[in-house]
């Protein structure tokens, strides 16, 4: 009741009062949620950024640097002048786009299905005919 007196007396008077003492519990509920909400919204992707992948397969590996970007479930990415494209959904990356290995002299589609784990990328890849696994390290 005296702080109901006292938010009535504040509100009329134009005296600043300290933070929370004329909400209630819905308004302080409703502020601690949107502040959870817009934490939640502007963390950006755990793929986000600039990676090192290898991709390894029986027959070698080759390495490159490579830069993800979401938006939504959309995904892009770019190493050099290899241009992918894929989607970022329920944590799985998908990415694909023509790709030039220097190993083997020439390029094909290489199609990448990848998730987070401990900090990494890991996941599998298809290029031309040839299986690997992939192995990203995030570049600092």
């Amino acid at each position: 009741h005296i702080r109901r007196m006292y938010c009535r007396l504040a509100a009329r008077t134009g005296i600043i009062v300290a933070k929370g003492v004329c909400m209630g519990r819905k308004s302080l509920f409703g502020i601690a949620m949107v502040a959870v909400l817009l934490g939640a919204c502007a963390a950006a992707p755990p793929v986000n950024g600039e990676w090192a992948l290898m991709l390894t397969a029986a027959e070698g590996s080759t390495s490159f640097p490579i830069t993800i970007d979401t938006n939504g479930t959309a995904a892009t990415a770019s190493s050099g002048d290899a241009e992918f494209s894929g989607t970022w959904i329920n944590g799985e990356l998908w990415l694909t786009g023509d790709f030039y290995v220097p190993e083997a002299g020439y390029s094909a589609p290489l199609n990448m299905t990848m998730r987070v784990e401990d900090g990494e990328l890991r996941g599998s890849a298809t290029w031309d005919q040839f299986q690997a696994d992939v192995l990203g390290q995030r570049m600092e």
